[in-house]
């Protein structure tokens, strides 16, 4: 073993004693091709060792000089081939470590810029805290402020529920009061035609007193005034299906509308004629009374005819041909109009107008009022 060692030293020293002086390994030549030269200078002794004649230079150690030369090549080559794989991988470490940098470089601005955003949006929400801390206090009076109003506005509230339920009052009473007054219109009225009456039999009596002393021709006058007949006295029965109403007898059909002149038809059927009060004030006070729960429900649906016509001289009459005396309030608003114009000859009472008289054409079809006169 140590002449082996000793012939390897040998021949180590032989072959650097061969290497030419530029080929001399400095510390800037890589590993590898100071392996590479080795071989060269290796190679070059085994041929020159294959020229000397066995057991020339080393004896008879050289077969196993010469074994252990090729061994070493061996080696030397696989250390080469480890050489580049090394040179490889340390080419790709540089590789990855270049692409590190690069990667640790981008990360770097990247947190750079992490962190000038983060700074730039704590600014942000340290500017919206002051301002969502304004809005509060602005929120704040406003709320302050609307919860005032409120406050004054349920007060004003109260104050004009209060006026309206007075005034409710008022108005009710003054209602009543009108309803009261416009009966005592309606008896005053009823009074005075009463009195008319009165002096129109005086009168008539005065004439006859004159006639007999001479003092007048025998001819009545020219113009006489015709009066509507006598109430009836209060103690009166009538006739079935006609209720007392006032001074008279009346049936209210309100089941089926007709025509003026069917509807004075129905009424004839029934010994009767179309309605022709005496005083027409009862019995618009009793329309009223009797639909006043339907009227306010369906103010446009009650109509009844009467018994009164216009004839061609624009002069209204009753059935009985009595001429129809046109009290204060008689005509509902806007009524009669221009009738014989427009054709509208025939009476009926709408509850629109509290049961006033209207004028409308005789072939519309309304519910109707029939009477019937007592002796």
């Amino acid at each position: 073993m140590r002449l082996f060692l000793a012939a390897a030293v040998v021949i180590v020293t032989a072959a650097c004693a061969l290497l030419p002086a530029t080929a001399e390994p400095t510390c800037e030549i890589g590993i590898s091709e100071v392996l590479r030269e080795i071989k060269e200078v290796i190679s070059a002794g085994n041929r020159r060792c294959r020229d000397v004649p066995r057991g020339g230079m080393f004896g008879e150690h050289t077969e196993q000089m010469l074994q252990a030369l090729r061994q070493h090549g061996e080696v030397v080559e696989s250390l080469q081939t480890h050489t580049d794989s090394l040179n490889k991988a340390l080419g790709a470490v540089a590789e990855v470590q270049t692409s590190q940098k690069f990667i640790v470089a981008s990360l770097q601005t990247e947190m750079e810029t992490e962190r000038l955003a983060r700074t730039h949006q704590r600014r942000t929400i340290e500017d919206l805290q002051s301002e969502l801390n304004r809005l509060k206090e602005e929120s704040k009076v406003w709320v302050d402020h609307l919860n005032s109003l409120e406050s004054d506005i349920k007060e004003e509230i109260r104050k004009t529920e209060s006026m309206a339920e007075e005034m409710a009052v008022e108005i009710r009473s003054a209602n009543e009061r009108v309803a009261n007054l416009g009966k005592v219109i309606r008896r005053v009225q009823s009074s005075m035609q009463a009195l008319e009456r009165v002096v129109n039999r005086h009168t008539k009596a005065l004439v006859t007193i004159r006639k007999y002393k001479g003092h007048v021709e025998d001819s009545e006058p020219d113009e006489v005034t015709v009066r509507p007949p006598q109430p009836l006295s209060e103690n009166f029965d009538c006739p079935h299906p006609y209720t007392k109403m006032g001074a008279g007898c009346f049936t209210v059909h309100s089941d089926v509308r007709k025509t003026w002149e069917e509807a004075r038809d129905d009424c004839k059927n029934i010994d009767g004629d179309l309605a022709n009060p005496f005083d027409l004030y009862d019995l618009a006070l009793f329309l009223d009374e009797t639909f006043s729960a339907s009227v306010h429900s369906n103010p446009g649906r009650w109509g009844f005819w009467i018994g009164a016509q216009l004839d061609n001289t624009d002069t209204w009459n009753w059935v009985t041909g009595v001429p129809v005396l046109m009290q204060v309030d008689f005509w509902g608003r806007g009524e009669p109009g221009d009738a014989l114009e427009d054709d509208e000859r025939c009476m009926f009472l709408h509850s629109l107008w509290r049961f006033r008289a209207g004028a409308d054409s005789c072939s519309h079809k309304k519910f109707f009022v029939c009477e019937k006169k007592l002796n």
